[in-house]
């Protein structure tokens, strides 16, 4: 194992196919520390992300700031976490939300085996997380943000999370409108519609759909969650982007 960088903060090494960053015991990581790890991981690969293997020893606390950098990160292909018990479970619980495919671990070989396997599937806030190989995409597009299904899903909670987690990841501090383009209709529980209403910090949402039972979809979702934004469907994407440009910036 090759040694890449010392900080008292935490140790950064190559472990052949795979980077090692142990934490310090006893630290409360702060962004300052996820800024200086992060830098390091990305000079550490410079041929593009690679598995990371991330020891957080005895932890004393991860702060709100660096959680939202780390959630947010994107320098590894995939993270594994060690920990010594459940303790440790619970201190990176937030990472379920991460952009980057990340487990938790207590044993070493059991990590090592999950970081390395590149047959099995990855979970990740990108939809695939779900079991649906690219289930949406997001983008921005002049100031919208273009959310687009590739097909048919319920939408349950856990993926009504994953949008609400999406569109925060591209727009962390902006209150963009929203155009969703459904090329077929799907369902969705109402818990998950609450989820959308509550969490979605958006300006407005255009929602495009060709078939009848979308708009169906669209009026029961207004009618039943009460979203706190501008909400409306469309039959083209060029009356549902009119539309958005109409809608005052937050």
């Amino acid at each position: 194992m090759e040694k890449q960088g010392t900080r008292a903060r935490y140790l950064l090494e190559h472990a052949g196919d795979y980077l090692c960053l142990q934490w310090s015991s006893g630290i409360t990581v702060e962004a300052a520390d996820v800024v200086s790890a992060t830098t390091a991981v990305s000079a550490a690969s410079p041929d593009g992300p690679r598995p990371l293997l991330v020891s957080i020893n005895l932890l004393a606390h991860v702060t709100a700031e660096a959680k939202q950098l780390l959630i947010r990160d994107i320098c590894s292909s995939r993270i594994a976490i060690i920990g010594a018990d459940d303790m440790g479970r619970v201190l990176t619980a937030f990472t379920h939300r991460s952009v980057t495919p990340t487990r938790y671990f207590t044993d070493d070989q059991e990590a090592t085996e999950w970081l390395l396997d590149e047959t099995r599937e990855h979970p990740s806030i990108f939809g695939e997380s779900y079991g649906v190989e690219k289930a949406f995409s997001s983008e921005m597009r002049d100031g919208v943000l273009w959310v687009t299904w590739a097909q048919a899903m319920h939408i349950t909670d856990a993926i009504a999370e994953n949008i609400v987690l999406r569109a925060e990841f591209m727009n962390p501090i902006s209150c963009p409108p929203m155009l969703l383009e459904l090329h077929q209709v799907m369902s969705a529980t109402d818990s998950a519609m609450r989820i959308l209403a509550d969490g979605l910090n958006i300006a407005a949402l255009a929602v495009v759909s060709a078939d009848p039972r979308g708009q169906a979809l669209i009026t029961y979702y207004k009618q039943r969650s009460h979203p706190p934004y501008a909400t409306r469907h469309f039959r083209t994407t060029g009356e549902a982007e009119h539309w958005l440009t109409l809608i005052p910036t937050p």
